[in-house]
């Protein structure tokens, strides 16, 4: 839609263009919060299937033994802190470094843009030509761009370097609510353990497991918009394969290493 008319004269002010900008706002801000769910899910979802794989490997493992229970706890515990531990600290080095990359890299576009100013504009009038703008228009859009150094400064990062012109260190706030999720998520499979014991507690594992996978894979569906019923089979499928994997394991390795428990 057309803001200016053809004679260039001063253009008039529309409630509906005005309408549609906030609406982009809000729709940005809606796409912000949606990101963090899906870190959420994501978090949880991590913390289930790790500490269930370890959980019914362990249990395989030690199925008879007289210190099968004890070691199925200790081990389900000790994997699910050490797992908050490495993916919070890890979210939180993660989201550091793509904070400072990105602030380098608005620094070194900040000199640019004071040291070349006419190869900068040259770059806009490609940015802009590239996203159907008419070449000679580019070129007066560009000019006009320029005239207002903090709108020229955020268009050629955000359209050049495709990130925020301010972006905000979000590092603890990642590291703590993958770390959380995660824990979340981890207690999960461990949690029958606690009031039962031998099969029963694989069971009810297994089961409670499945229950929380269905969830995750229904609340991931929502978020990303996907078909619930294949997005929550498609997650508990995934935990499947992942319990299965570690029975197997629980099953091959003791035999392969020549390593036994004292029986119950």
């Amino acid at each position: 839609m057309k803001v200016f008319n053809v004679a260039g004269t001063r253009p008039t002010f529309k409630p509906e263009l005005a309408a549609q900008a906030v609406a982009a706002g809000s729709e940005r801000e809606e796409l912000a919060r949606r990101a963090g769910i899906r870190e959420v899910v994501f978090g949880v979802q991590d913390g289930l299937l790790t500490t269930l794989g370890l959980t019914t490997g362990v249990a395989t493992a030690t199925a008879g033994a007289a210190v099968a229970h004890t070691t199925i706890l200790i081990a389900g515990i000790a994997g699910a802190l050490a797992g908050m531990i490495s993916m919070g600290t890890g979210a939180y080095l993660a989201s550091s470094a793509e904070h400072a990359l990105s602030q380098s890299a608005i620094r070194k576009e900040r000199a640019e843009l004071a040291s070349q100013p006419e190869a900068e504009h040259a770059e806009m009038v490609a940015i802009l030509a590239a996203n159907g703008v008419p070449r000679p228009e580019a070129e007066d859009l560009s000019r006009s761009l320029a005239k207002y150094p903090l709108l020229w400064e955020r268009t050629h990062i955000e359209k050049e370097l495709g990130i925020d012109s301010e972006p905000a260190s979000t590092s603890v706030r990642d590291g703590l609510m993958m770390a959380s999720m995660f824990l979340i998520g981890a207690v999960v499979p461990i949690v029958p353990y606690v009031a039962l014991t031998g099969a029963p507690a694989v069971v009810g594992s297994l089961l409670l497991s499945a229950l929380g996978l269905l969830i995750v894979g229904l609340s991931k569906a929502g978020v990303v918009g996907q078909n619930r019923a294949i997005g929550s089979l498609q997650v508990l499928a995934v935990g499947t394969g992942a319990a299965l994997a570690a029975y197997i394991l629980g099953v091959l390795l003791p035999h392969a290493f020549g390593l036994q428990l004292p029986p119950a």
